[in-house]
């Protein structure tokens, strides 16, 4: 009876049990008609129903269809026998699949035919998303369900097992240069080359100086030349939280065209400040004050040489604690000199260059 068949499916379920004979039924009693009657559709479980994802989940082939894990070589990439679409696919998904795969990173990925064995799959994977909060590509989103796809969005993927290497930034002027260098090589890893300007952006450029350098702000500077006869590294940079992703120079024409496109970036920690460089700050035993200095005005770290004559008008002094009455500022072009009054010599000889009432610059009294 129904109600037995029910009984037998729960002892099989937690049994173990793999044949009906092992099961609890009833062939003595009846007490039903055929409206009661059981239609069944049978068929073998399919273990790729399952939309969990892992590693081995995922291989590479060649332009012959043959897996392969070597490292830096470029393969149509494969879930379960099928294909994967590019739709949201981005450098955090390369990423976690190559680590999926034993790799240790991406080196580049692209969409489109490779040497036309597309066809002979179908296409298994699409919607993959993946950001710098998530650990494994378990955690990412995905959809395996259904597709929009054609085999011309297929992801063609390169993995190496080199290491990734780590950011290091170098002053160069008024900004500074992105530096690439590898944790395992030296205790205090040296730069052993340079980041792309490919994809830099502002964004960017915040992460990295508040990571490296603990300022407030950043953002993305003029490109700089080659610096010591290092090479491109990398290219493509994009952070995001507490984590970036980029991918290798010179990887299917993510190239630099020539060696005027190192990134740069400012950091900064304030929109606007000024750089005050006192020359000379003298103050005769009746109380002459005279003060030679040069003045920068800089606005979200990029440096403004020829705009300090705007904060002119606004310069006021201090001298031991007690306000300096100004004669004039004479000069141009953030060279000035400011002559005034106090009422005379005091033993800390400590001062205060005011611009406005929101930058001050001097030595503790």
């Amino acid at each position: 009876r129904l109600k037995y068949i029910k009984e037998a499916v729960v002892s099989t379920q937690s049994t173990g049990e793999n044949f009906w004979r092992d099961c609890l039924y009833d062939s003595e009693n009846e007490d039903c008609d055929h409206s009661e009657d059981v239609i069944l559709t049978c068929g073998e479980m399919d273990d790729d129903d399952d939309e969990e994802l892992s590693g081995s989940d995922f291989s590479l082939v060649d332009k012959k269809g043959n897996s392969f894990n070597e490292s830096g070589m470029e393969g149509l990439l494969l879930f379960r026998d099928g294909t994967v679409c590019d739709d949201s696919f981005n450098n955090f998904a390369a990423d976690l699949i190559c680590k999926a795969m034993g790799f240790e990173s991406a080196q580049n990925w692209r969409h489109g035919y490779f040497n036309s064995i597309n066809d002979r799959y179908g296409i298994r994977l699409d919607d993959v998303y993946c950001n710098s909060t998530h650990m494994s590509i378990e955690d990412c989103q995905y959809n395996v369900e259904d597709h929009n796809c054609e085999h011309s969005e297929d992801v063609i993927l390169a993995c190496t097992k080199e290491e990734r290497g780590v950011y290091r930034l170098q002053k160069t002027g008024q900004s500074w240069a992105v530096g690439i260098a590898f944790k395992s090589k030296f205790d205090h890893p040296q730069i052993e080359g340079w980041l792309c300007d490919d994809g830099l952006t502002d964004r960017t450029a915040t992460w990295l100086c508040q990571d490296q350098l603990r300022f407030r702000y950043g953002k993305r500077a003029p490109s700089g030349g080659i610096l010591d006869g290092k090479p491109y590294l990398r290219t493509n940079l994009s952070c995001l939280y507490e984590e970036c992703s980029d991918l290798g120079y010179g990887d299917n024409g993510l190239t630099c065209n020539n060696d005027t496109e190192r990134a740069a970036i400012y950091c900064y920690n304030a929109l606007q400040e000024y750089d005050v460089n006192v020359q000379s700050f003298d103050v005769t035993p009746k109380g002459k004050v005279v003060i030679k200095l040069r003045l920068k005005y800089i606005k979200e770290g990029e440096v403004f040489s020829g705009h300090g004559d705007r904060a002119k008008s606004q310069i006021s002094v201090e001298y031991c604690g007690q306000p300096v009455k100004l004669k004039g500022v004479y000069g141009q072009g953030g060279r000035y000199k400011i002559s005034g009054k106090t009422s005379g010599r005091c033993e800390s000889q400590c001062y205060t260059i005011n611009i406005g009432d929101e930058f001050s610059h001097g030595t503790a009294c």
